[in-house]
């Protein structure tokens, strides 16, 4: 056979297109849920965030004393997250007392989706 004939017989080799891909279409998929994720906690997470905080939060305090609510009573995973972002001073249902607490750490916690209310302790610390 000619070189000719074999380029009958054989069929056109097809690239194929891009979104066709499964591993493009898994980064995708995982970006699309990793956007969403974070979307979803910066739309929301203001509105965890209690009037008597915000107005608190815009003082710039150095530390805040905060009650934190949990959608359900925390287990160790929110307890070591509580421990990363202040010092957790008792638990008491779902509610928890932290204390010494930056501001940036506050907007950080009410983005997280657990996480129901955020309030300023009472002066008496708790």
């Amino acid at each position: 056979m000619t070189s000719q004939e074999l380029d009958e017989v054989r069929p056109a080799k097809r690239r194929r297109t891009w979104y066709k891909r499964r591993d493009i279409l898994f980064i995708i998929v995982v970006a699309v849920i990793w956007i969403g994720w974070e979307s979803y906690g910066r739309v929301t997470g203001p509105s965890r965030i209690t009037d008597a905080l915000s107005v608190e939060l815009d003082k710039n305090p150095k530390n805040l004393d905060l009650l934190v609510t949990a959608k359900f009573p925390p287990e160790r995973f929110h307890s070591n997250t509580y421990n990363e972002v202040g010092v957790q001073r008792g638990t008491e249902g779902h509610t928890t007392l932290l204390v010494r607490v930056r501001p940036a750490n506050v907007r950080w916690l009410s983005q997280q989706y657990w996480i129901e209310k955020i309030d300023l302790a009472p002066k008496g610390g708790g």
